[in-house]
Order: C-alpha cells, then sequence, then structure tokens
C-alpha cells in the first residue's frame, strides 16, 4: 500500500489532536472547577464528551485519504477533513442550533464509510499478494 502525499493528512490529524488536548484540559479544569463549587452537581447531570471520539474520526478520515490517489475525490475528502475541523471549532459563531452535533454527526457517519473503504482496500491489497487464503 502506497501513501499519496500524506503531509495534509498529517498536519490536519495533528491540529485536531493538539485541538483535542486543549478541549481535554478544559474539560478537567471544569470538572476540578465543578467539584470545589458543588460536590453533588457532577452526580446529578450526564454530560458527554465528544473530543476523543473526535479525533478518532478525524485520524480515520485522514488515513483512508493519505491511501487515496489524487483525484477529486481526494480534494473532497481533504475539503471535509477541514470542514470536520473548523465546523467543530467555530460552531459556536454559527447562528444554528445544534450545529457542533451535526459535524460531528457528518464526521461520525463519514468515519465508518472511510473505515469501510479502508478495510476494503487493505483485504484487496492483501488479496493481490496472495496472502489471503
Amino acid at each position: 500500500m502506497k501513501f499519496y502525499k500524506p503531509l495534509f493528512s498529517i498536519i490536519v490529524i495533528l491540529v485536531q489532536l493538539i485541538l483535542s488536548l486543549i478541549d481535554h484540559f478544559q474539560h478537567l479544569e471544569w470538572i476540578k472547577e465543578k467539584e470545589i463549587t458543588d460536590p453533588g452537581f457532577l452526580d446529578l447531570i450526564s454530560y458527554s464528551v465528544s473530543y476523543d471520539s473526535l479525533f478518532l474520526f478525524v485520524l480515520i478520515i485522514g488515513i483512508f485519504e493519505m491511501l487515496t490517489k489524487p483525484s477529486w475525490f481526494k480534494t473532497a475528502i481533504r475539503m471535509l477533513l477541514i470542514c470536520i475541523v473548523l465546523g467543530t471549532q467555530f460552531s459556536g459563531l454559527i447562528p444554528i442550533k445544534d450545529f457542533y452535533f451535526g459535524v460531528y454527526n457528518t464526521a461520525w457517519f463519514s468515519a465508518v464509510a472511510a473505515f469501510i473503504l479502508l478495510l476494503w482496500k487493505i483485504v484487496k491489497y492483501a488479496d493481490e499478494k496472495g496472502t489471503i487464503i
């Protein structure tokens, strides 16, 4: 299997990793602050964290983009990656209710599709090399 111009995807994956780490540390600070001010508050609420799975989605899509030959499809995947990273980062500026979760769900669906296509490429490559019985 050959990587086709992987620099773009590597940069986008690293940017998303940095943004996810920043969100993680802000979340830890928020939890620490809530434990000090209201100890029973965290037991009463149910909150979900999406920055960790968002990084995995960008990673899967980025790996699939690296393995795709240069074409209009590769350009579309790159635009999707940029829209995911920028859309989640600046979702507070967009006056659409739950815009963040719309981008998140799009990333989820795209990552599942990219994962299936990635598995297909791996199986096809292994079959060409004769490693599958």
